[in-house]
């Protein structure tokens, strides 16, 4: 019973008419309840969370009570404040001269974070214009590794026009026709500015990385880690990196002893494992490796729900054992025929195999993820099978196998392999929280690798696309004889709004830099861009390029973003469950009846009903 119930039965409490009405309808409907299904009833420090009220059939109230609604023009306001708050919180996180944000999240956890995809993750953001802006920026930064902070600034920058628009009393529906007229000749022009560099893919690769990933790292360490990515490349090879997932290629581990500019690439893999026994040798040379994916022992299960009992007589224990161990040291004595230094097992290993290993000069590991063991697998090229089936067709190789203490932490390094198609980044550091955020910038950004199979042409960079396509879309609005042309030179003002946070950022005049760079666009210099160094430049003798992949799924994503947000013409915010209803929902969707087949399903109890 819920506590104005209890209230009502006071000791000192006379009902009055309408009270006692009020209790013999809550009577009523516990009892109701109660004789359905007793779980439905609220316990001590539950209440059931207070629905719509009708009356005669007729909803009193549309919505829930104490629901919040707004429209007209108060649902404008706070639409766009929030898009001009969250363009604004981004910005920073433009360009190559980026800024960090340190965040604490609700656990009191701690994060030094630089790139937007950990930063939009962590931050908690409420609103919901805020989360489908977030959301844009997410999706940009998972599919294709980049463009998530272009993609929130240019959706806002958009918005931010046609507001302006929409206070001088042009339609809604004028300005969704305007911004489909705009995006697709963005798209055309885009397609027109590409320049295809196929013939010289690995050069762009590098040229790109350097553009789109060294600005997120410090400066610092940026040339260090150019030249890490450099000798992945060198390493694995550009067709290796795009034609499989990155992930499987490119493995990054963080060790916290030295500094950043420590950092190595190993053209193999590295474990934090420790040698299985401490006899085993700690480094071997040009070693043979098995890859086995069962367990070096006797397999001591017969599945999970069968019931089975063994009566052994006098003698037969011992029987058994030695049975047993024989089938071992048959095992170890196979890996030892064909020569092997060093067995990676998937799995379990009994230790009487340990200690026959470690007799025979075998170093071992055992009991890995299956992601390190595929990526041992492919940087020694070997075949993982079962140990009963191993043949010297199966093994793989390495020039080294060492076992490195990193202050305290083992790891076992397997490198100098030959032809690798996986290799291990070493980040190595003393401040937990800058490691951090280099390592969640680099994986973050592997996914751009994928994209050069798909589609090797790039645009300049450094805001000369952008100021190019503005020009152009200027150019196309004269020629459209109705409202329209308004919104297509809105949008061509957005690109050129994205060009003004850029150099803003990196400490320069907006409107000088931009009154430079029309000049310099319509003397046909196509490639002039903003310059780190002050002022304008070429982009082409900076090396300034980005990928035409990512520049249209972001123009795409921006322009989709605007259109949606542009459509919301009110906000109605719920009201939240009190502490007492959380728990009474809770609990209700815990122990519904489809929640209790999926676990009978999954703990294989369905034949218990």
């Amino acid at each position: 019973m819920n506590a104005s119930a209890h209230r009502f039965r006071g000791r000192d409490f006379v009902p009055t008419i309408s009270h006692r009405l009020l209790l013999e309808k809550l009577d009523r409907g516990y009892a109701k309840l109660a004789k359905v299904d007793q779980r439905l009833l609220p316990l001590s420090h539950e209440s059931v969370p207070e629905p719509t009220v009708y009356f005669d059939g007729k909803p009193a109230s549309v919505l829930s009570i104490s629901s919040e609604f707004k429209l007209g023009e108060d649902a404008q306001s706070e639409k766009f404040s929030v898009v001009q708050w969250m363009t604004e919180f981004v910005s920073g996180l433009y360009g190559p001269f980026r800024m960090s944000k340190l965040i604490t999240d609700e656990g009191g956890l701690k994060y030094f974070a630089s790139d937007v995809r950990t930063i939009l993750r962590k931050v908690g953001l409420a609103h919901p214009i805020a989360q489908l802006m977030a959301g844009a920026g997410l999706t940009m930064s998972k599919t294709v590794g980049d463009g998530a902070v272009y993609t929130i600034i240019l959706g806002g920058k958009i918005l931010e026009r046609c507001r302006e628009l929409m206070l001088k009393g042009l339609s809604v529906s004028t300005i969704l026709d305007g911004l489909l007229d705009a995006l697709n000749q963005s798209l055309c022009m885009l397609e027109r500015m590409s320049i295809d560099v196929s013939s010289q893919r690995e050069k762009m690769l590098m040229l790109i990385m350097n553009t789109s990933v060294m600005n997120r790292l410090p400066e610092h360490v940026r040339h260090k880690f150019a030249n890490i990515l450099n000798k992945v490349v060198e390493i694995v090879g550009i067709d290796e990196l795009a034609s499989v997932d990155v992930d499987k290629v490119v493995d990054i581990k963080a060790v916290e002893s030295g500094s950043l500019d420590d950092s190595i690439v190993l053209d193999g893999v590295a474990v934090f494992k420790e040698m299985a026994h401490p006899d085993m040798p700690k480094r071997i040379e040009a070693v043979k490796v098995a890859v086995l994916k069962d367990e070096l022992r006797v397999h001591e299960k017969i599945g999970r729900q069968l019931n089975y009992s063994l009566e052994l007589g006098d003698g037969e224990l011992k029987k058994l054992l030695d049975s047993k161990n024989a089938y071992v040291s048959s095992l170890v004595k196979k890996i030892k025929d064909l020569n092997v230094g060093f067995v990676v097992v998937e799995k379990g290993v009994t230790p009487i195999a340990i200690e026959q290993l470690a007799r025979a000069g075998i170093a071992a590991i055992y009991g890995l993820p299956h992601p390190e063991v595929e990526l041992i697998v492919r940087a020694v090229n070997a075949l993982p099978t079962k140990t009963t089936l191993l043949e010297d067709s199966d093994l793989g190789w390495a020039g080294i196998v060492e076992e490195v203490d990193f202050n305290g932490k083992k790891a076992v390094l397997i490198h100098k392999c030959r032809k690798p198609k996986s290799v291990t980044v070493l980040l190595r550091g003393v401040t937990n929280l800058l490691q951090s955020d280099v390592e969640r910038s680099l994986k973050h950004s592997l996914p751009i690798f994928s994209l050069v199979r798909e589609c090797c042409k790039v645009v300049y960079g450094g805001g000369a696309f952008e100021i190019e396509l503005s020009l152009h879309l200027k150019e196309y609005a004269e020629n459209i004889p109705d409202k329209r042309q308004l919104v297509v030179k809105a949008v061509a003002d957005a690109f050129e709004d994205v060009v003004s946070v850029l150099s803003t950022n990196l400490g320069q005049d907006s409107v000088e830099v931009l009154s430079k760079l029309r000049s310099e666009h319509k003397s046909g210099k196509a490639d002039a861009c903003v310059s780190s160094e002050g002022g304008v430049a070429s982009a082409k003798d900076l090396g300034l390029y980005e990928l035409s992949a990512v520049k249209q799924q972001a123009i795409k994503t921006a322009f989709e973003l605007a259109y949606t947000i542009l459509r919301i013409d009110g906000i109605i915010t719920g009201r939240k469950l009190s502490e007492s209803e959380y728990y009474y929902v809770k609990r209700i969707k815990g122990t519904s009846p489809e929640r209790l087949r999926e676990l009978k399903k999954e703990y294989g109890l369905e034949t218990l009903e």
